[in-house]
């Protein structure tokens, strides 16, 4: 019996096994992934001498407070602890202490509070290892502003849906960028992320900037932008476009220019005709801001003397003003003339573009916008449909196409399309092509947004055509509006790209904007708090650098490892917790030096000596490895070699 039932057992499990899916016989093999280091513990190898925490530093000099509209500005600057790393930034309301940051900067902005709420604060200085200071502490109250100007438009996006499309249009390169809301700490104001490279990203004012006939007090106008941009090692352009352009080009992303002295534009053959642009730079350690303008803008005689701009301090908003007065063109830096010109417009209205980009992905708070000048009105808003545009000028004689097969679009008269175009063809070809609109089974013309700019290769050439109401007919899906660009060719191929295409519909009479958006709409992740970046560097008996490579003798060498926090803080405005510093030597981990004392730290200086006598004559290399406490800080690495001498 045992025998029959043996045999049994094995006629079933093999007709199971020929009934099981090839994907059911057996689990998938999963690969284990080792958990990232957040740990690092205190290790000498043999002759290593590791360097080991003192006293607790001092705690920071007295706090600074400059209230805002939902913010406050830290500072307890300059003169700090000589023992500090870095700072531990607390802050909240009753005593409780909510919120924690990292910085290097002797500096903090919060946001996201609420005004007239008094919130308590207390910045620990942090020392190499981790070890905290006492807490110098302080109190202070948001306040709304009280004494705004006579604004002709303005918007500190605090309303349901931001930014508000009645006022605003955002463009960028396909689509690469996002202006929504904030989030967290970001709340309460405009967020710009994107990932577009060295690709500008464009916040457009649907109303038109206007400058005054006749000025007031020696002024006809100004733009006024509070942003967080430059802080964080961007570049910041405000542009005056005499025309509906969406996204211009003009340098630093252009041709190379011949800088000016102080006090005179520059000129860039890649602006649009009669466009006045004032571009502002974050540096490691300075700002610098210049203006640009088409060639054959008109200059004045007169002038007047400029203020060096602060360095740029990170995540801090910085008001920027451009006036237009009767000497030129000056820029404020928080009230402060720091920049200008000797260029006057040849407009009284212009399109006004709040460019951002860089350093690598853009992420930059905006709290205001607004004019100053002759009034000025917002067009009712018809929402136009999305748009299914090619990435390509298609040839001129291509066949029509059959997309639109749709309803037509309701409520508006008619409308203008805008593309931003990239010409690819070679330097002095199609220099006067002309482009058309392809849209509901028909083509309509299309002209330079500014009169009279050329084609460059590589330069962005803003288009319009204004098309009929009949014109715009959907797709069969009821909901995209399909069109296309039409255009010449260059050797067969395409010799122009289409990098971003927008509708501006025209209302009815007597219409109102709608409360258009759901206000749902997230920003790109906001870059996560890096590391401190590690170096490291030899030192000679005299504590003199080493070159690298350079050669030592036997005997013992001394390795400096240092972190560049504020190179860190500007990837994302703050910090990443340091869980310590691992060395090694050739592969092998020589030392280990934790900073968590008191809690995470944020950098520091670290002096080890090694020992070279048992090493061969010839080239070694150390790794310095900086290791956060959480597990999605990238490590931090840094190498730095020697040639010991035989």
């Amino acid at each position: 019996m045992a025998a029959i039932a043996a045999g049994l057992a094995v006629l079933v499990g093999a007709v199971l096994v020929l009934r099981t899916p090839p994907e059911e016989k057996a689990a998938p093999t999963t690969v284990q992934v080792p958990p990232a280091q957040t740990t690092v513990k205190p290790f000498a190898a043999e002759g290593v001498v590791v360097p080991r925490p003192a006293e607790k530093p001092k705690p920071p000099a007295a706090i600074k407070v400059t209230p805002g509209p939902q913010r406050l500005q830290l500072r307890w600057g300059p003169d700090e602890p000589k023992d500090a790393a870095g700072y531990d930034v607390r802050w909240g309301r009753m005593g409780t202490m909510e919120f924690t940051r990292f910085v290097a900067y002797t500096g903090a902005q919060l946001d996201a509070l609420d005004n007239n709420t008094a919130y308590d604060i207390e910045v620990r200085t942090v020392d190499a290892y981790g070890q905290r200071s006492e807490p110098t502490k302080t109190n202070a109250t948001p306040l709304e502003v009280a004494d705004d100007p006579p604004w002709s438009f303005n918007d500190r996006f605090t309303s349901r849906v931001i930014p508000d499309p009645v006022k605003w249009t955002l463009a960028s390169s396909n689509g690469c960028g996002k202006a929504t809301s904030g989030e967290g700490e970001d709340g309460r104001r405009l967020v710009i992320s994107a990932k577009c490279g060295t690709d500008p990203v464009a916040l457009q004012a649907r109303p038109p900037f206007r400058l005054r006939d006749t000025p007031v007090n020696g002024e006809y106008g100004r733009l006024v932008v509070e942003t967080d941009q430059v802080g964080l090692g961007g570049v910041l352009h405000l542009d005056l476009v005499p025309g509906p352009a969406d996204l211009i080009d003009g340098s630093p992303n252009g041709p190379t220019i011949t800088p000016q002295p102080a006090g005179r534009a520059t000129d860039d053959p890649t602006l649009p005709p009669g466009t006045i642009r004032v571009w502002i730079a974050g540096q490691s350690a300075s700002t610098d801001v210049g203006v640009l303008v088409a060639p054959g803008t008109p200059r004045t005689t007169r002038g007047g003397g400029v203020t060096a701009p602060k360095p740029p301090e990170i995540g801090f908003t910085v008001r920027w003003e451009v006036v237009f007065s009767e000497s030129g063109v000056q820029v404020l830096q928080d009230g402060v003339v720091v920049g200008g010109s000797d260029v006057v417009p040849t407009w009284r209205e212009a399109t006004a573009l709040v460019g951002f980009t860089g350093p690598a992905n853009v992420y930059a708070a905006v709290n205001l916008v607004g004019f100053i000048g002759a009034p000025t009105t917002v067009p009712v808003l018809v929402v136009p449909p999305p748009i299914d545009a090619g990435r390509v000028v298609v040839s001129p004689d291509a066949p029509l196409s059959t997309s639109a097969s749709g309803a037509q679009v309701k409520g508006t008269r008619g409308g203008q399309v805008r593309a931003v175009l990239v010409p690819q063809n070679r330097p002095g070809d199609a220099t006067t092509d002309t482009f058309s609109i392809e849209i509901g089974g028909a083509t309509f013309p299309a002209r330079p947004a500014v009169a009279g700019q050329p084609m460059s290769r590589g330069v962005r050439y803003p288009i319009v055509a204004d098309v009929p109401a009949e014109a715009l007919v959907l797709a069969a899906d009821g909901k995209t509006l399909p069109l296309r660009v039409r255009g010449p060719l260059h050797q067969g191929q395409a010799a122009t790209n289409v990098i971003n295409v927008a509708l501006e519909l025209t209302a009815p009479e007597g219409a109102v904007s709608p409360a258009a958006g759901s206000g749902t709409d997230l920003p790109l992740p906001r870059p996560r708090p890096a590391l401190a970046e590690p170096s490291g560097t030899f030192l000679d008996a005299a504590g003199k650098a080493i070159p690298e490579g350079g050669e030592v003798r036997g005997g013992r060498v001394v390795l400096e490892v240092r972190t560049d926090g504020l190179d860190g803080q500007r990837v994302a405005g703050r910090l990443a917790g340091l869980a310590g510093i691992e060395v090694r030597l050739d592969g092998r981990r020589i030392a280990g030096i934790p900073t968590i004392v008191d809690g995470p730290g944020v950098g520091g200086r670290w002096t080890l000596a090694l020992p070279t006598g048992g090493l061969n004559a010839g080239r070694h290399t150390v790794e310095v490895k900086a290791i956060g406490v959480d597990e999605k800080a990238i490590p931090g690495l840094a190498y730095a070699s020697f040639q010991l001498a035989g």
